[in-house]
């Protein structure tokens, strides 16, 4: 994953025009909290749904990600999203459920551990560019590196433990909307999405930017994350709610 970042980062620098080109780092944090997440594993078993954050429960937490975006002619954005992501669950179950194999029993705690980490590069043209408003759309290219670890006891009070991962591509149809209410101040709706038969995947922003100098902005707002698949091999689909401050460097 780490030869990924840099080969995604070395495009970025030296694919684009350098002439009248700007560079952005931006970057967000703050609280992440489980909306649903239902997971049957393997997909095939009807009945065997449970849901990790009715069933099992989680707190808020803390979230990270950073990107680089690389604007060129004003009017196209190349870019590159570091999105690490993992949920921790824990508690007892209201049931008794079977995951990946390994019955685990409603009589003890139970811990699971949710990652959805995703690595993207995104090229974005902006078809309107005026004092008002900024609109584009372009494609995402994204590398989805998911698990799901399980850990509790069987009926017996024996220990078990068991997982399922995925680690696959995926793309996406990338968008931005920004209205420039002043000249340094802006309500904005970015994200990638994209729906299929068997899933779909939403990340989507709506917020506030405004500068704090010539080359610092601040973002506030909120972000959501949903999706997911329903394949023989395993069923999930999520939700997360992410209230978000990030700082934005031009340079």
């Amino acid at each position: 994953m780490r030869k990924l970042i840099v080969s995604c980062l070395f495009v970025l620098f030296i694919c684009v025009p350098i002439i009248h080109a700007q560079f952005m780092a931006d970057m967000e944090t703050g609280l992440n909290l489980s909306g649903y997440n239902d997971v049957r594993v393997p997909g095939n078993i009807v009945g065997n749904t449970f849901s990790l954050q009715n069933d099992v429960g989680s707190n808020a937490s803390l979230f990270f990600r950073t990107k680089f975006n690389y604007t060129f002619k004003e009017r196209h954005t190349v870019s590159v999203l570091l999105a690490p992501f993992t949920k921790t669950y824990k508690g007892k179950p209201k049931q008794n459920f079977n995951f990946a194999g390994q019955s685990y029993s409603s009589i003890y705690e139970v811990k699971a551990k949710y990652q959805f980490s995703s690595w993207r590069l995104s090229y974005r043209w902006d078809f309107i560019n005026s004092k008002q408003f900024r609109i584009g759309a372009g494609l995402t290219g994204m590398i989805r590196d998911a698990k799901i670890t399980m850990k509790g006891k069987d009926n017996m009070g024996a220990y078990v433990e068991s997982s399922k991962s995925n680690v696959g591509f995926l793309p996406l149809i990338n968008f931005f909307l920004a209205w420039k209410f002043t000249p340094c101040m802006d309500f904005r709706i970015e994200g990638d999405a994209i729906a299929t038969p068997h899933g779909r995947a939403e990340d989507i922003f709506f917020g506030w930017a405004g500068c704090v100098s010539d080359i610092v902005k601040l973002k506030l707002g909120y972000r959501f994350l949903e999706g997911g698949a329903d394949k023989d091999a395993v069923y999930n689909y999520a939700f997360f709610h992410h209230i978000v401050f990030g700082i934005m460097f031009r340079i």
